[in-house]
């Protein structure tokens, strides 16, 4: 008798132990489902954003800490402050694969300043980027003193750009600006801008006056004339006149650019343009043409683009050059 009892006394601790660990495994694998449930909600949209948005609102939080210490004030509900990241690769026919990487910051002190912007930016050449194809920022070349040169002749500048008068369809702005090389390279520029809307076209009015302490004096007037054709295309002819102090030539571009609406994320830029030299007589130096596919990949700040095309330069008997280049843009503004 004594030996069953013990017998069924172990057996009800042998069953007892196992319906502890049966339980014990249950909720393992609930915290483990849990846990997995958990993962799975942080999807890779989600980590992306929270990314952006936590860099856009720590860079807005600066600009915000600074405009506070400096006037003793709280800093006003709207900020613009913003950072800009652009990732380019592209190459051109018989030259190697040439990486870009251009960024911009922009700060936003209202209490500090009312009309000053100060600016911490990734500059490209001005003259270079009249001159050239907008749909291109890194393979597309331009001639520069007589030379083939990347358009994307670039160094970082910091500086402010005070604002003398906006209007509806007028602006006009002085940029104080010094160029971050050695040796430091000081700058000022004058900034007017005219919109004349009428029935045939939109026209648009640029004229800039540019003085840099080691390249002299330089002038830019350009006149742009923009029409949209229906709901898909819209077509732009431009004209640019540059004078630089540093070569006294001036150089002339004409570009054609034609836009098509594919879907609010989707477009396309067709783009014929042609650059020329009075030196002392006029002639034309180079041609270039390009498609350009750009697309918003992600939210309102995430967009791609790739672009093909070809340069047609007189030093190779207007030969064509072929090109072609991706480009990721980055947005970092908190909403």
């Amino acid at each position: 008798m004594e030996i069953r009892e013990e017998l069924k006394a172990r057996q009800a601790m042998t069953l007892k132990a196992r319906e502890e660990a049966e339980a014990a495994r249950s909720k393992l694998e609930e915290a483990e489902a849990i846990r997995k449930a958990e993962q799975a909600s942080v999807t890779p949209d989600k980590s992306i954003q929270a990314t952006n948005e936590y860099i856009a609102t720590s860079w807005d939080m600066i600009n915000r800490s600074v405009d506070t210490f400096f006037t003793n004030k709280e800093s006003p509900t709207v900020n613009k402050s913003s950072l800009f990241l652009s990732l380019s690769a592209g190459k051109s026919e018989s030259s190697k694969l040439e990486n870009k990487i251009d960024f911009q910051a922009k700060f936003d002190f209202p209490n500090t300043t009312k009309n000053l912007k100060i600016v911490i930016e990734k500059q490209q050449d001005e003259i270079g980027n009249v001159l050239s194809d907008k749909s291109v920022t890194s393979t597309a070349t331009i001639v520069k003193n007589g030379k083939q040169v990347s358009r994307t002749e670039s160094s970082y500048t910091a500086g402010a750009n005070l604002l003398l008068r906006q209007t509806k369809s007028f602006t006009s702005l002085i940029k104080f600006g010094i160029r971050i090389e050695m040796p430091l390279n000081p700058s000022l520029k004058l900034d007017l801008q005219k919109e004349i809307p009428t029935k045939a076209f939109n026209i648009s009015l640029l004229q800039k006056f540019l003085f840099y302490r080691q390249e002299g004096f330089q002038e830019i007037s350009q006149i742009s004339l923009s029409r949209k054709l229906n709901e898909t295309f819209t077509l732009s002819q431009t004209n640019s006149l540059v004078w630089a102090d540093e070569n006294d030539d001036f150089l002339m571009r004409n570009g054609i650019v034609l836009s098509q609406s594919l879907a609010p994320e989707k477009a396309l830029t067709y783009s014929i343009g042609a650059n020329a030299r009075l030196s002392p007589a006029f002639y034309y130096e180079s041609y270039d043409t390009s498609v350009s596919y750009t697309q918003k990949l992600y939210q309102d700040w995430l967009y791609t683009s790739f672009t093909v095309g070809a340069n047609f330069p007189k030093e190779k008997d207007f030969t064509d050059v072929k090109f072609v280049q991706l480009r990721l843009d980055i947005f970092f503004k908190e909403k």
